[in-house]
C-alpha cells in the first residue's frame, strides 16, 4: 500500500504546483528569477551574449558634469533650449536615424514678460526635422494630468503623432523588467507607442507586439554615452563630421543620467553598479574626471529606455516559457523530487534539495544566456513546498509507528539508539558487530559513608545520588555520548555506538571534566545546604575495539558493549584510588586525544585480568586553560618519572618528595622509589606495576 501511496502523493503535489503556473500573476514569478540569475552570473558570465561592435542606440546624457560645464553652469534647465537646438541640429545633420527626447520642457522663457522668442531656435529645429519623422518628444502620464512639452514645442514637432509616453511599466514589486510596445493615455484616448518602441519602429526595426522582457544582460556600461554639454559645444563649432562618425544611422535618446532624478529599480537591482561612465567619445571639451562614482541599485530611466530600444533593435528580447510549458516543467520536476525525497531522511533530503536547486540554477543561467527566461523562482518555491509537503506527510501519516517505538523506549535507551531503532525496528536482534569505541566508567566516591548516614532516609539517599548521576549523564550526552547503564552508584557511558564517532576520545575526556565541574557545584549547593559531606567522583576512560549489539534474551534485550577495552576502562576507574587521581585514561585514548590537552603519564600498569601492562595517563586541563604552575608541576613529575624508569631511585625519590605534599601520585612514587633504592627490582624489570584489585 505504501508503494502505491507515495507515487500518488508525489504526483498530486506536482499537479497542484504545476497547475499554479496557469494562475494570473505567475508570469511575474517567472520574471523574478532574472534578478537572481543576473546577480549569480556576475562572476561567471554565462548569461552574456556578444554585442555588435557598433550598437544601433546611443544616449546623449545630461549628467552631473553637464550642470558644471559652461555655458550651462548655474543656469536653470528651462534656459537650455538654445543648446538643445544646437545638439538636435547636429544630430540631424550627422544622420541620426531617429532622435527621442526623454527630457520634458513643460515651461518656457519664451514669453513677452520674460524672453520673447527665446525658444525660436529650438522650435525651428523641431519643425525642420518633423517632416522626416526622425524626432519624437516624450511626455509623462502623471495622475490625471499628463506632463507634456510646452505647447509651442508640440506644435513645432507636429503634434501628438510625434509624442510618446516615457513612463515605465513596473512589476508588482515595483521593479522594471518588461517594456510594452504601447501605453493607453490616461485621458481615455487610444493606445500610443512607448518611447523606445516608437524610436525603434521609425528606425526601421521590427517591434514585437505586446509586452517584451527587457534584455538586462545588457548593462549600463554597454550603452554608448555622450555628454550633452560637449555635443552642444561641438555643434556650435560646426564639427558635423564628429556627429556623422558617432551618430549616423543610430537611434539617439537624449535624457538625464543623474544621481537623484528619474531612477528606477530594474532586474539588475542586485548588482549595485555605477551607471555613469566616461563618454564614448569627446568632441569639443577635454576629458574630465567622472563627477559621479556612486554604485547604485537603481538605474536612470533614460538608460532603461536605451536598453529596451537595444532589446528591440537587436531582436534580443528573452522569451518567456508559455504558462502550460512552465507549469509542465514545475510539475514534472516537483513530482520527481517528491519521489526521491521519500527515499531519504529529512537531513539528507535537505542536502538533495540543495543539490537539485544548484543544478536548476546552473541550467537557468545557461537558459537565460540562450535567450529564454526559465521558471527559476517557481521551481525553487515548488521544491521548497515539495520538501515540506513530503516530510509533513511522512511525519503525520507514515511515522506513527516510528513515534510509538520512540515513545515506548525513550526513557530506557539512549536518544541516538532510539532514533536508530525507530528508523529500523528490525534492529532488535542479538547480532553484534565490532567497532572502535570509547568507554567511560564513573563511580561516586564517598557513597558508603553517605549511605550509612542516610540509612534511615532511603528516599533522601536516592534523591542525592540521582542528583549527581543526572549531572554526569547530562555531561555525557552534551558531549555526544550515551549512558549505557547505571550500576548502583556508577555510570557506564559509550562514544562511537550506536553511531560512529571519530572524536569520541576527546569528547569523553571533555565530558569527564564537565562532570567534575558539575560535582563541585553540586557539593557547594545541594550537599552543603543539606548538611551532608561532599561527594567525590572517579572516572576511567579507555578506547579500542569492542563488540556492540543487543545482548540478552529474545524477550528482554540490552544494547551494550562488550570486550577487553570495556573491562580495562572499568579497571582504570578503580585504579584512581591508588594514585589519588580523578580521571585516568588508557593509552589508546591518549593517542586519540588531540595535543591540546595537558596530560601527564601516571604509570605502566598491569591490571588484573590483562596479560600485558598498559600505559595510563591523567588529563589535567585543556592547554588554553592551563596555568604556569600546572604545566611546571607536570614537567617536574615527568622528570622524576624518567629518573625512576632509569633505576636512579634515590634521585627520583627526592624529586617526588618535593611534589608529594600536593600530589598523591608523587607521594606514591616517592614511597616506591625509596623502597626500590633499598631493594632494587630484578634486572629484567619491565617498569610496570601490578594492580591486584579491581
Amino acid at each position: 500500500m505504501r508503494k502505491l501511496r507515495r507515487p500518488a502523493v508525489a504526483l498530486g503535489i506536482g499537479l497542484v504546483l504545476g497547475g499554479s503556473l496557469l494562475l494570473p500573476g505567475a508570469g511575474f514569478l517567472q520574471r523574478l528569477g532574472i534578478d537572481v540569475l543576473l546577480w549569480l552570473d556576475r562572476p561567471l558570465g554565462w548569461t552574456s551574449r556578444p554585442l555588435p561592435h557598433r550598437l544601433p542606440v546611443a544616449v546623449v546624457a545630461i549628467r552631473e558634469e553637464t550642470y558644471r560645464t559652461p555655458p550651462l553652469w548655474n543656469r536653470p534647465k528651462v534656459s537650455w533650449t538654445p543648446e538643445l537646438a544646437q545638439v538636435l541640429a547636429g544630430l540631424a545633420q550627422g544622420g541620426a536615424a531617429v532622435i527621442g527626447l526623454d527630457e520634458i520642457f513643460p515651461t518656457t522663457l519664451d514669453r513677452p514678460d520674460l524672453k520673447e522668442n527665446y525658444d525660436r531656435p529650438l522650435k525651428q529645429v523641431l519643425n525642420a526635422i518633423r517632416p522626416t519623422g526622425r524626432i519624437v518628444l516624450g511626455f509623462a502620464q502623471s495622475g490625471d494630468v499628463p506632463v507634456r512639452p510646452e505647447p509651442g514645442q508640440v506644435i513645432a514637432v507636429g503634434g501628438d503623432p510625434n509624442l510618446s509616453p516615457v513612463n515605465l511599466h513596473y512589476d508588482p514589486d515595483n521593479v522594471v523588467r518588461i517594456y510594452p510596445d504601447g501605453m493607453r493615455r490616461l485621458d481615455g484616448g487610444d493606445t500610443v507607442p512607448t518611447l523606445a518602441a516608437q524610436l525603434v519602429a521609425r528606425a526601421g526595426y521590427a517591434v514585437p507586439p505586446g509586452v517584451s522582457v527587457i534584455d538586462f544582460t545588457i548593462g549600463p556600461r554597454d550603452v554608448p554615452i555622450y555628454d550633452f554639454a560637449d555635443l552642444a559645444a561641438c555643434a556650435k563649432a560646426s564639427q558635423i563630421d564628429f556627429f556623422r562618425r558617432e551618430f549616423a544611422d543610430r537611434i539617439v535618446i537624449i535624457g538625464p543620467l543623474l544621481d537623484v532624478e528619474d531612477r528606477h529599480l530594474t532586474a539588475r537591482r542586485l548588482l549595485t553598479e555605477a551607471s555613469d561612465h566616461d563618454p564614448a567619445a569627446r568632441c569639443a571639451r577635454p576629458l574630465a574626471p567622472l563627477t559621479s562614482t556612486l554604485s547604485r541599485s537603481n538605474m536612470p530611466g533614460t538608460l532603461v529606455h536605451a536598453i529596451a530600444a537595444l532589446t528591440f533593435a537587436l531582436g534580443r528580447a528573452p522569451q518567456m516559457l508559455p504558462p502550460p510549458a512552465a507549469g509542465a516543467v514545475v510539475g514534472v520536476a516537483s513530482t520527481a523530487l517528491g519521489m526521491f525525497l521519500f527515499l531519504l531522511a529529512p537531513g539528507w533530503g535537505l542536502l538533495a534539495l540543495l543539490g537539485v536547486a544548484a543544478v536548476v540554477v546552473l541550467a537557468s543561467l545557461l537558459a537565460l544566456g540562450a535567450g529564454v527566461v526559465p521558471p527559476l523562482v517557481p521551481l525553487l518555491l515548488a521544491f521548497a513546498l515539495t520538501y515540506t509537503a513530503i516530510y509533513v506527510y511522512r511525519f503525520v501519516v507514515e511515522d506513527r509507528a516510528r513515534r510509538r517505538v520512540t515513545h515506548a523506549f525513550r526513557h530506557y535507551l539512549a536518544p541516538s539508539l532510539v532514533e536508530k531503532l525507530a528508523e529500523d525496528p528490525d534492529g532488535l536482534t542479538l547480532v553484534g558487530e565490532t567497532r572502535p569505541i570509547t568507554i567511560a566508567f564513573y563511580d561516586i566516591a564517598g557513597f558508603t559513608d553517605l549511605s550509612e548516614r542516610l540509612e534511615d532516609q532511603p528516599e533522601r539517599l536516592v534523591e542525592v545520588v540521582n542528583g549527581l548521576l543526572a549531572r554526569v549523564a547530562d555531561a555525557v550526552e552534551r558531549h555526544g555520548g550515551y549512558v549505557d547503564k547505571f550500576i548502583g552508584d556508577s555510570v557506564m557511558a559509550v562514544w562511537g555506538a550506536p553511531l560512529p564517532d571519530p572524536h569520541g576520545a576527546e569528547r569523553a575526556v571533555a565530558a569527564g571534566m564537565e562532570a567534575f565541574a558539575a560535582l563541585g557545584r553540586y557539593n557547594r549547593t545541594a550537599m552543603q545546604d543539606q548538611g551532608l559531606p561532599p561527594l567525590g567522583l572517579r572516572a576511567g576512560i579507555n578506547s579500542g575495539p569492542a563488540v556492540v549489539g543487543n545482548v540478552g534474551s529474545p524477550t528482554r534485550l540490552n544494547y551494550t558493549v562488550l570486550g577487553d577495552a570495556v573491562n580495562l576502562a572499568s579497571r582504570l576507574e578503580g585504579a584512581n584510588k591508588l594514585y589519588g587521581s580523578q580521571l585516568m585514561i588508557g593509552e589508546a585514548t591518549y593517542r586519540a586525544l588531540p595535543r591540546r590537552w595537558l596530560v601527564r603519564r601516571l604509570d605502566y600498569l598491569a591490571v588484573k585480568g590483562k596479560l600485558r601492562p598498559v600505559r595510563v595517563y591523567e588529563p589535567i586541563v585543556p592547554l588554553v586553560d592551563a596555568t604556569v604552575e600546572q604545566m611546571q608541576a607536570v614537567r617536574r613529575f615527568h622528570a622524576a618519572l624518567v629518573l625512576y624508569y632509569r633505576r636512579r631511585f634515590a634521585e627520583a625519590a627526592e624529586r617526588f618528595a618535593a611534589l608529594a605534599a600536593a600530589d598523591p601520585a608523587a607521594a606514591l612514587y616517592r614511597d616506591r622509589a625509596t623502597a626500590y633504592a633499598q631493594a632494587p627490582p630484578p634486572a629484567d624489570w619491565d617498569r610496570s606495576f601490578s594492580l591486584t584489585t579491581k
